[in-house]
């Protein structure tokens, strides 16, 4: 009788325990590391070939920029303008230049912009 007012509570409390420590180490998160790194994310220590993408390289950034260049030479002053006050402010380029008083001329020309430097993409 008593061992089984003992052994209740314990495999509860394991169980519980258990439950608990499974719970905090999900693997589901990219940043989850084991171990002292120190501060640095698994995300910031990330080696891996500059081809992946959403890679930063100096070779996307010089495509990004034509594009943007080729954009600006379809918008109005006043366009520009705002295209710049917005991805200042952190908004995605296709975002942002849609998000501006289009004529249908500009929205015609712009998407074959975004077709031609992106084809892979769905528009």
């Amino acid at each position: 009788m008593i061992k089984k007012q003992i052994i209740l509570p314990t495999l509860l409390f394991a169980t519980i325990l258990i439950a608990g420590m499974t719970g905090c180490t999900s693997s589901k998160s990219p940043d989850v590391s084991q171990g002292d790194n120190s501060g640095t994310k698994v995300s910031d220590t990330n080696t891996s070939a500059p081809n992946t993408p959403g890679a930063n390289t100096p070779e996307r950034a010089k495509k990004r920029e034509a594009v943007r260049q080729q954009v600006e030479a379809v918008l109005t002053p006043d366009q520009v303008k705002e295209l710049s006050a917005k991805l200042q402010q952190g908004e995605k380029m296709r975002k942002a230049v849609f998000s501006l008083n289009l004529t249908a001329e500009q929205k015609t020309k712009i998407q074959d912009i975004f077709k031609t430097a992106y084809p892979r993409r769905n528009s």
